[in-house]
């Protein structure tokens, strides 16, 4: 607690903390905090297909798939893949690559391979049980803090925080202004003291009011404050508090992108070599950043395109054309796609199907776990 205590706030026992000292205004207890938050929550709560029947596997996957993505585009993709694998042993026993396929669209693809890890995980060394605490759920595959806390406390009502985006900008409004949760010993704190306000055997629900006060009352720029439940005890009431996020930092690359053409079926090859889209299949690329000069050019690029065809799968390629370039932004890359619509310098050289290559009729794409950024290219064939 010293960030705090170096901040001039006071902390109580039973009061909602860090509030800032005012002199003027007894700070208020923490039950009337809960009880009116709870009560709130009781009327107001989001509908959410995670929530009408919160088992343990159901909230998994839910929190999986919200790390770094909006609710409402998780649940139409939530709803489909439960619909494919309603239990955790359905998920364990599929192969990765029909999970990815379930999963396209969705993006983030380590969360998927990371999920199916787990899912494994928890059946083969865990009788199918899963974790119920956050030290347990830590040593499984992609799980941070939050996603650990989040599934302790919305699944098995541990008494552990669970701090979304949502809940941190409700924490906010009682922090100092120059807090800053991204720092980790700021949030650590922060997560410490939320722990000390859950009452005991609402975890899950004080969780989830606080994640809907701050998706539906306290949201950014423009709070309703007037219909917040704990208005009166708000010390930034009316004010904007929330400094806006620092810009994301992309790395920038280009990609050659080779759509190589044979009696109607195209080349799709999988990425079996780890990183950005690991386990998808796709168009065959090569990527270099912007600054590498020369080769980040058509000219440049088309050269190491060619060399890669020769030197990984024995072939040699020709361009028919063109296509427009095509964009997509990443966690940390910003990729400038440049297509190539090719075809065989001789044709009777044809590279067999294997596990990693296939030649694809555009209408069969779908059957194949593909990134959006590579449907993008697709895409261009039907124009």
């Amino acid at each position: 607690m010293p960030h705090l205590r170096r901040a001039g706030l006071q902390v109580h026992e039973n009061v909602v903390s860090p509030l800032p000292y005012l002199p003027a205004s007894p700070l208020p207890e923490k039950p009337a905090f809960q009880r009116a938050l709870l009560r709130w929550y009781e009327t107001h709560r989001r509908t959410l297909p995670w929530r009408k029947n919160p088992t343990p596997y159901r909230v998994l996957v839910s929190e999986f798939m919200l790390q770094q993505t909006r609710v409402e585009t998780v649940i139409p993709y939530y709803e489909r893949f439960l619909a494919l694998f309603p239990a955790l042993k359905d998920l364990a026993r599929t192969p990765l690559q029909k999970v990815l396929k379930a999963w396209a669209g969705l993006g983030y693809y380590a969360r998927a391979r990371n999920l199916h890890r787990t899912a494994k995980t928890i059946c083969r060394d865990l009788g199918g049980k899963i974790p119920r605490t956050k030290e347990e759920l830590l040593r499984l595959p992609g799980f941070g803090p939050y996603t650990a806390g989040a599934v302790a406390s919305l699944a098995f009502n541990q008494p552990v925080a669970a701090l979304d985006g949502n809940a941190k900008r409700v924490l906010g409004r009682f922090f100092p202004k120059d807090c800053d949760f991204r720092q980790a010993s700021a949030k650590k704190e922060a997560e410490k003291f939320l722990e000390g306000w859950i009452p005991p055997g609402r975890a899950s629900d004080f969780n989830q009011a606080l994640m809907d006060l701050g998706a539906m009352v306290c949201i950014p720029y423009r709070p309703r404050c007037s219909a917040c439940p704990t208005l009166k005890f708000c010390p930034t009431k009316g004010e904007l508090p929330e400094k806006k996020p620092a810009v994301r930092k992309f790395r920038e690359e280009t990609w050659a992108v080779a759509l190589v053409e044979r009696e109607g079926r195209y080349l799709l090859h999988h990425n079996e070599a780890g990183g950005l889209l690991s386990g998808l299949w796709q168009f065959p690329k090569v990527a270099v950043e912007k600054n590498q000069g020369k080769d980040a050019g058509r000219a440049g690029l088309w050269k190491l395109l060619k060399k890669y065809f020769l030197e990984d799968f024995g072939l040699e390629v020709k361009t028919k054309s063109r296509l427009p370039d095509q964009e997509y932004f990443f966690t940390h890359i910003h990729a400038l796609m440049k297509p190539y619509l090719c075809s065989l310098a001789d044709p009777g050289n044809l590279l067999p199907p294997s596990k990693s290559v296939r030649w694809v009729k555009p209408s069969n794409f779908s059957r194949y776990p593909i990134s959006t950024a590579m449907r993008k290219v697709a895409a261009l064939l039907g124009r």
